[in-house]
Order: C-alpha cells, then structure tokens, then sequence
C-alpha cells in the first residue's frame, strides 16, 4: 500500500480511483465492508482502491475541546488499512482552510483535480464541507452529475448493535474489551515504550513491564487478560491500567505480566491487546492480600488466553 501526505501528492497516473472516504479511526468492521467495496470496484474497473482519511481528525481543530480520544493512532490506522487491501492511502493534513471549504468546491478540488476518482464509496452518515453542509445526498449529486461511480454503504449492525467508531470508544472506556473486539473484528491494542516503573512488581516477585502508551483511548482502570506482542513473538499476559490505590498512587499507570517471560525489555516497543477485563482495581489492607490476588488474576488470565488460543 502506498501512502501519500496529501490529495496534492497523489499521483495522476493512477488508474480510475476508487476512493473510500472516511476518517476510520479503528477502521472497524463497518470500515472494513467499505474497503472491500472499493477493492472489488477497483478490481472491476482495472483501476486503484483508495483510502482518503484526515489527520489529525477534523473535530480536534474544530472543537478541540469535544474531541473524542482516538481509537488508534495514524501510524496504527495505516497499518490496518494495509491490510484491507487497498492499493493506496491518502492522509489529508486538516487545517482551517479546508472547514471552509463548500462542500461542492471539496469535491472538485479534492476528488476531482487531486484524486481524478472514478468513483466514491461513503458510509451512510458521511458529510463534508463547510458546517458539514454536505451529506450523503448532496454526494449522490456531485457524482451523478460528474459521471462518477457512488457507492453508500447502510448502516452496518452486530446483532443490535450499530458497528461505530463512537461505539467502540464507549466500550473500551468502560472497560467492556470484549464487545469492542467483536465491532473492531480483532482485540482493541494499546502500543508504547517499556520504561522504568516503580520497581515494585519486582520486589513482589511478579516482574511488570510499565507501558509509556501512544495511544490516546484507554480501558477502564481494571485488571485485563491480554496477549502482549514483543517483536513476532506474542505471550499471554495480565496487565493492571490504574492508579495503584494499596500503595497511594495519584498517576495512571499500564503494567504488564508476561507469564513465562523474564528478560529486561526497557526500552522496547510493546503491544498489549485486551481480551478479557478480570476485576476492577481495588485497594488491598496488606501488600500480601495484593500479591495473592494477583496470583489469583494470572491463573484468571492463563485460562482464560489458553482457551481464546485454542478457538
């Protein structure tokens, strides 16, 4: 998948895009039927698939205050999109210029001069320009009367639940990891660097790797079974995110158990995937009663990561 910085940098060789539009944080089930519509489009007409996103997401220049904590970071978005076999990705710098923007000089700029596109694929809630004035039925017509291929993918549901971005980050920030998992379609994923912790995991005789995140979403204080990924080897691991009330601590921390796993990995890019949320974070009167439930929580998490292996 090729990546370029801007709908001025894509290239006008490119044979009859078909371009999937969309911010796609998660880039989750629904995201993903998108994606495999543009493909088979692209594939049809010999032309390219192509992922048009912004970054960063347009609320956070526009309201910043009421912008949401991202489900994944730009370098994870690209990594997934990667995946859904599209041939491109577009990453659109949004600045001020563009919220004025009418959503008829959009278009034109952007998917007819920059992106040449043969066609388009939206999902049923997308709008663009200025005071999002343009709407999925305002898209139909730019296209209809441009000569291009629109494609508008319904709303897509799990069950009862409508498969969304805004979904998704409630789960995750209430802790429900499971259900995130099932509307992402792979375990919601934290990213960082192992720094130097407190040292107290290994006083306790349970080693702990202490994730400085990327990410901006972060589970429910709790206790979570999950799979930890160094390098290509993934190990099961139990991971606390919380304040570590039985020794009085104020900073919200992310500690990780590698069961089986004994060497110093400071400094090292590390994955967490939460499958599972064990318990809440809670207080212990000694630091005994502490070490014996987290005993309790890695036999919790080696069951329940032994049987997700096995499905």
């Amino acid at each position: 998948m090729k990546v370029y910085r801007g709908s001025k940098s894509f290239p006008a060789s490119a044979k009859r895009p078909i371009v999937a539009l969309g911010n796609f944080d998660g880039v989750h089930l629904a995201h993903q039927k998108m994606f495999r519509l543009a493909v088979a489009r692209a594939r049809k007409l010999k032309g390219t698939a192509v992922a048009y996103t912004f970054d960063p997401h347009p609320v956070k220049v526009l309201s910043r205050a009421s912008a949401p904590a991202m489900i994944n970071t730009l370098t994870q978005k690209l990594e997934l999109l990667e995946k859904t076999g599209v041939d491109a990705a577009v990453v659109e710098k949004f600045e001020p210029r563009f919220a004025h923007l009418s959503a008829e000089d959009w278009f034109e700029k952007v998917l007819v001069k920059n992106l040449h596109a043969a066609g388009v694929v939206v999902g049923y809630d997308f709008t663009f320009g200025s005071h999002r004035s343009g709407t999925v039925e305002t898209m139909e017509k730019l296209c209809a009367a441009a000569g291009l291929d629109c494609q508008v993918l319904e709303a897509q549901l799990l069950g009862e639940t409508l498969i969304s971005s805004s979904r998704i980050r409630a789960f995750v920030a209430k802790g429900e990891v499971e259900v995130a998992a099932r509307l992402l379609g792979r375990p919601f994923f934290l990213d960082g660097t192992v720094i130097q912790g407190a040292g107290r995991g290994a006083s306790l005789g349970i080693r702990t790797a202490n994730l400085k995140t990327d990410n901006e979403l972060i589970p429910l204080g709790g206790v979570y079974a999950c799979w930890a990924e160094l390098g290509k080897r993934r190990y099961p691991a139990v991971t606390n995110v919380g304040l570590n009330p039985t020794f009085g601590g104020r900073t919200l921390s992310i500690e990780a158990h590698l069961l089986g796993f004994h060497r110093d990995i400071y400094g090292k890019r590390l994955r967490l995937r939460f499958l599972n949320r064990i318990r809440d974070e809670r207080s212990f009167e000694t630091v005994e009663a502490l070490v014996a439930q987290i005993h309790r929580d890695i036999e919790a998490a080696r069951k329940f990561l032994a049987k997700a292996a096995s499905k």
